[in-house]
């Protein structure tokens, strides 16, 4: 009897525990100037857990902790970091707020999901092409429209106050600094990505496993 009472507590405290996330990842590293850690969501659920907005599926999302080493006065420039992946050798700078649900926001097609939420490329023969600064399309017939559902006012979405105010802030910085960086990238497993920060010097380069 006490052998079948220790089996079914057993069996429910495994039936109640977290499953592991196979789309989220954290990585470490540092060069002579701070240490980095960024934990990547790559799955629209997880996105919407961090955001409150799954973004339409088009984006994973890196929440990134920037630390100064000894006191150094360091200068954060989203434009340092670049996702790639392995997959098909795809390379993705970070979003501004604006360009995802701002009036520079464009939606080729049709986001069903997110209202406001712009598409970060769109489809040609050889398929989708994203790029950090803007979509760009292989073929000149392919031409960007305004999203309809966009509001003149930028301050008017309320999504982009959220984006805005999570974003990792570029500046000058002595002190630890948190924010996420959002990258139009969509369908990737975690194996395939690898973030890198800085120039070809004091480059600092991450890959992710699944916790």
């Amino acid at each position: 009897m006490t052998t079948r009472l220790l089996l079914l507590f057993t069996l429910s405290a495994l039936l109640l525990m977290p499953a592991s996330k196979k789309n989220v990842a954290t990585a470490k590293g540092e060069n002579e100037d701070l240490a980095l850690t960024v934990t990547l969501y790559i799955d629209p659920a997880d996105v919407k857990e961090v955001i409150g907005n799954d973004l339409g599926g088009h984006y994973i999302v890196g929440e990134v902790k920037v630390e100064p080493k000894y006191g150094k006065d360091i200068v954060i420039d989203r434009d340092d970091f670049l996702l790639r992946t392995d997959k098909d050798g795809e390379k993705a700078k970070p979003f501004a707020a604006s360009q995802i649900a701002g009036q520079a926001a464009l939606v080729i097609g049709q986001v069903t999901d997110n209202t406001g939420v712009g598409s970060p490329g769109w489809s040609g023969a050889t398929g989708p092409i994203i790029l950090g600064g803007g979509a760009k399309t292989k073929g000149d017939s392919d031409k960007p429209k305004p999203n309809p559902e966009m509001k003149s006012d930028e301050t008017a979405s309320p999504l982009k106050k959220v984006l805005d105010a999570k974003i990792l802030p570029d500046g000058k910085t002595t002190e630890p600094v948190t924010g996420l960086l959002y990258f139009p990238m969509e369908k990737q497993k975690m194996k395939n990505l690898e973030l890198t920060y800085g120039g070809r010097e004091n480059r600092i380069t991450l890959r992710f496993k699944p916790q």
